[in-house]
């Protein structure tokens, strides 16, 4: 896979953002809930352009990788120098601090921020959703899944979706990458606390643990989940849970029946182009991305604790490596784990670390 070597390196001189993925913001409260179209930063109105995509990001959270908006202008214009491509980021908390960093990364026509709060009439979704429509990419920033899945079945979903079947980007970190998988994890019930590995494991029927479907389709992530935060935050048992509820639940097509995790930790980004080819972007040092395959678990019952069968994982940790959506194969260190919610915390897994390739690790032939 060519990646510039701009974007590889993230370069540019400019300091990525570091974020949160829960946003607390007055935008949240009801007193002071208003939606604000941002000006563009660059040319005032988009400009069409052909698009050389379709293309997917998914950033893990924490620290935004800058090679992530380096590649998606390469992908919407095909080419690294020339100017073009409008990005709009969307939110739902927050402000338009994103602006001018992404534009200053790569020659953009333009990128602005369309903040929408919960609180967004009808009206106000359907005038964002004529913007997001003459974009070339969208960008879903980190916050709460929750805020963004209530834009199912209105004009913003419609829009983003037209986006990438033009030949567009859509992307997201954090909270706004936990909605691109086929089965969205939508954080409704979580405001209190959160869907953490232990009481997925202990109890994966939890009222915690709701999904919503049919939000976005991108053919390369099909029968997937995502999540984010994935090795800083212990997110493997839970994901786990995630991908055994789709198979217990009836929801997964592929046959014979099998669903795919998609973990991508802070400082990482994973790239997913028209070709159904993935790669890995880090910033700094980075983190890594864990593609996780399984079938239905050992032990899946309301009341009980989760027992799964074998996990097959595929890791990468170094920028540029790649895992092919087509196949569901990367040559990258591939090893089996096992996830037991009868046992103590610190032995649910087996091997008991998930997230490093045991001496044994294979690496396939794809």
């Amino acid at each position: 896979m060519a990646i510039s070597l701009a974007l590889l390196c993230g370069c540019n001189g400019l300091l990525p953002i570091s974020r949160s993925s829960s946003t607390t913001d007055t935008a949240r409260s009801p007193a002071h809930c208003a939606p604000i179209f941002y000006k563009p930063v660059g040319a005032p109105n988009p400009h069409q352009i052909e698009l050389h995509g379709p293309g997917l990001v998914l950033g893990g959270g924490g620290t935004d990788v800058n090679g992530e908006f380096v590649w998606i202008h390469d992908t919407i214009v095909g080419s690294h120098d020339r100017r073009g491509g409008d990005l709009v980021v969307l939110r739902a908390t927050g402000n338009n601090d994103y602006d001018r960093y992404i534009y200053r990364l790569a020659p953009y026509h333009s990128v602005r921020t369309l903040l929408l709060p919960t609180c967004s009439s009808s009206e106000t979704l359907t005038e964002a959703a004529a913007i997001v429509a003459k974009s070339s990419a969208v960008f879903f920033a980190g916050g709460d899944q929750a805020d963004y899945v209530i834009w199912k079945d209105t004009p913003i979903q419609s829009a983003v979706q037209e986006v990438y079947g033009e030949g567009g980007v859509v992307g997201g970190t954090s909270a706004g990458e936990a909605i691109l998988g086929d089965y969205v994890f939508n954080a409704l019930h979580d405001n209190r606390r959160d869907a953490t590995t232990l009481n997925a494991v202990r109890h994966p029927y939890e009222r915690l643990i709701r999904f919503t479907y049919h939000f976005l389709h991108f053919a390369p992530v099909d029968d997937a989940i995502t999540d984010m935060h994935f090795v800083t935050r212990n997110r493997f048992g839970r994901t786990a849970v995630f991908m055994a509820r789709q198979i217990a639940d009836g929801r997964v097509r592929r046959r014979p029946t099998v669903v795919l995790g998609i973990g991508v930790d802070e400082a990482s980004g994973f790239v997913i182009d028209k070709h159904g080819i993935g790669a890995l972007l880090l910033q700094y040092k980075g983190g890594s991305a864990f593609l996780i395959r399984g079938g239905p678990a050992l032990q899946l019952t309301d009341g009980e604790p989760f027992v799964s069968s074998k996990l097959t994982v595929t890791k990468l940790s170094r920028q540029g490596q790649t895992f092919d959506f087509n196949t569901w194969c990367g040559s990258e260190p591939t090893y089996d784990v096992t996830v037991d919610g009868r046992r103590p915390l610190r032995e649910i897994y087996s091997p008991r670390d998930p997230y490093e390739p045991p001496a044994h690790a294979r690496i396939p032939k794809c």
